[in-house]
């Protein structure tokens, strides 16, 4: 009885420590309305001044920089980017699975319980023998990314025109959401002044 209980812990403990690993996807879509003239100039702008948009701006710079656009704080041109996210949904789980382990043996009165223990195998908020506990939040919807970025200029009569939007998305896994903004900005510089449509990009998991 001992034997086959413990097969069954040991078949449990597979289970619990097994998992695949998936690599992340994101999707990168634009409009080109009017074609970019050859050899402007860009400025990069951020619709809020945080610290992680600070940052963005910077890679932003980087990138228009290493494809050959040439940047300077101020410009007729404007690439303006954005970052909005969707929450994602979450609930709490509780599993605690419980391994009974007993032992007998006879006697000439008949079988005389010996020893009888109970053990914790999983549980998700104390722990057990396969865990050391954690908050058991499980995510039910991930949170959702989109770096938004359009590039206008000065048109007649003082108005300003539209001349490309591309926007990136992406679910957020492990990696922190700084880590994901930063992997859409290299795909969307690319695809300025073209027309894309939803078009597989790699993001960290």
């Amino acid at each position: 009885m001992i034997k086959a209980q413990l097969t069954c812990l040991a078949l449990l403990t597979g289970i619990f420590m097994s998992g695949a690993v998936l690599a992340a996807e994101g999707h990168v879509n634009a409009i080109s309305q009017k074609p970019i003239p050859a050899g402007k100039i860009l400025s990069v702008r951020a619709l809020d001044d945080s610290d992680e948009s600070l940052a963005l701006k910077d890679q932003f710079v980087r990138e228009l920089t290493n494809r050959g656009y040439r940047v300077e704080p101020k410009a007729d041109l404007v690439l303006t980017f954005e970052v909005q996210d969707e929450l994602g949904a979450y609930t709490f789980t509780d599993k605690r699975y419980i391994l009974d382990l007993q032992t007998s043996r006879g006697t000439n009165q008949g079988i005389d319980d010996d020893s009888h223990a109970k053990f914790n195998v999983f549980n998700s908020k104390t722990g057990g023998i396969l865990n050391k506990g954690q908050g058991g939040t499980k995510i039910v919807t991930p949170t959702k990314y989109r770096l938004k970025v359009t590039v206008d200029g000065p048109a007649e009569a003082g108005r300003i025109e539209r001349y490309w939007q591309g926007w990136a998305t992406g679910k957020l896994g492990a990696a922190t959401n700084e880590a994901l903004m930063g992997a859409m900005v290299a795909p969307l510089v690319e695809s300025v002044g073209e027309t894309v449509k939803d078009r597989t990009i790699t993001l960290p998991d």
